[in-house]
């Protein structure tokens, strides 16, 4: 993360070096903004940051950056970031010393949660570093002594977290190289529009093209993505475990599933039972499309070597979304493209890190080292590394939007690290009703956000 680099001072009044004649010195950083994980070089005058470069031998870029890493810059730069604490007083947001603010914090916390220390909830970010993601798990959980404490990642990719989980026993996000997607021969994008989210990876789509790979859009609106696709299919919005299934209805008449996949995999043939009813013409009717676009898209995944399916928060956010990523794992796992290389499925994560969000302990199921805080031998070894005995260790919270929704109700005061949920929550007049409520509301950002 740039903000990360405490050693560099950015003082956008100055203008550093002026004349000096002197060379900045090049520190490699990370783009903080997506999943891709670009990496940055800065370029530092004088301790300023004075210019942002992509890194030519990135391993997932190769040089490429999108407008929102190159635009770092300038929120570093700006004068309109924060930096010393603000104190709300008459109604006013006043500036403070740091010891009046952490003496303010910390007194209404243990006021608050004296006799009931879940009645202060945390709220982290998907774009806060493993270090710091740590550390607020363990503030909440032995400091505060608090169960509930999630993040923003809530309304990233957790349904298709679960479904990975109840597939593979293991969340893993994109389980291959993104350069793998050169060799794919088929790619189908359920309500992912990349060019726009995650622009870098548009090289590798691109790639796979050239290569002769066939790529399918399935959302309900025209994206950029789908400009560059082989053919776009306007599913309508909350169908995608439909169509999912009726590919592996047509996969199953055809003969053209993976013996090994049905022989290994775990209740099959209650899988295929399930999708039995999935007709083309029924599914067809359903999602609203042609039915001549089903059987292309059926006909051309089940001749492909080596297709991949990615899936975005379009089709994993609807209700049910956790079902909506299981029918797509079947259909890659039955199909026999997991572990291929090109093959299988993936979910792009659209936050910074996410994925690091869950696996070091601020999801509220989820402690450190992707242990679970439901299992007896997970929470024994947190508690004899933190020092603590075992039953101190608070049990599973209430996830973002129960816990937002619970604010100024049994959540008396919450800390919030990282996010803006006033803006980026689901429901975000409820919300701000909601935060508007708390007796005690910290936010620790590094502007003044909406939320702050």
């Amino acid at each position: 993360m740039l903000e990360a680099n405490a050693q560099f001072k950015v003082f956008p009044q100055e203008q550093p070096g002026a004349g000096s004649g002197a060379q900045p010195r090049v520190v490699r950083s990370t783009c903080p903004y997506c999943a891709v994980q670009c990496s940055f070089d800065l370029h530092v005058l004088d301790n300023v940051v004075v210019k942002v470069a992509p890194t030519p031998e990135c391993p997932v870029a190769f040089g490429t950056v999108c407008k929102k890493g190159l635009a770092s810059l300038e929120d570093l730069n700006s004068p309109q970031r924060l930096r010393q604490p603000l104190l709300r007083k008459n109604g006013l947001l006043e500036p403070v010393s740091w010891d009046e603010a952490l003496d303010f914090v910390s007194s209404k916390f243990l006021e608050l949660g004296q006799h009931n220390p879940h009645a202060v909830g945390v709220f982290g970010g998907g774009s806060l570093t493993n270090e710091k993601v740590y550390l607020l798990g363990k503030f909440a959980r032995v400091c505060l002594k608090t169960k509930n404490i999630d993040y923003n990642g809530r309304f990233c990719m957790a349904s298709a977290a679960t479904a990975l989980n109840m597939t593979f026993g293991l969340d893993r996000g994109l389980p291959f190289p993104v350069r793998d997607l050169e060799w794919a021969d088929c790619i189908l994008l359920f309500g992912a529009n990349i060019a726009e989210t995650l622009p870098p990876l548009m090289q590798f789509l691109k790639g796979a093209k050239k290569n002769g790979s066939s790529i399918f859009t399935l959302d309900p609106r025209q994206t950029v993505t789908s400009s560059m696709a082989k053919k776009h299919i306007f599913v309508k919005p909350g169908t995608d475990a439909t169509f999912a299934g009726g590919l592996l209805h047509l996969l199953e008449k055809w003969g053209k599933l993976d013996a090994k996949a049905l022989e290994q995999s775990h209740n099959a043939t209650e899988v295929l039972e399930s999708v039995r009813s999935l007709t083309p013409e029924t599914v067809a009717e359903v999602c609203g499309v042609p039915l001549e676009d089903l059987l292309e898209v059926a006909e051309v995944y089940a001749s492909a070597r080596c297709a991949v399916i990615l899936s975005g928060r379009g089709a994993e956010q609807h209700q049910g979304g956790t079902d909506t990523v299981q029918a797509l794992i079947n259909l890659a796992m039955l199909a026999g493209h997991v572990g291929k290389p090109g093959g299988g499925y993936g979910t792009l994560t659209g936050q910074g890190n996410g994925q690091g969000g869950r696996e070091h302990g601020q999801k509220a199921d989820q402690l450190p080292g992707y242990r679970s805080i439901k299992n007896p031998i997970h929470r024994l070894e947190l508690a004899q590394f933190w020092g603590i005995p075992e039953f101190e260790l608070p049990g599973a919270g209430l996830s973002a939007q129960e816990l937002l929704l619970e604010c100024g109700k049994s959540v008396k005061a919450l800390l919030i690290l990282g996010s803006n949920p006033v803006v980026s929550a689901p429901g975000s007049h409820v919300i701000l009703e909601r935060l508007k409520a708390l007796e005690c509301l910290v936010v620790i950002d590094f502007f003044l956000s909406e939320t702050a």
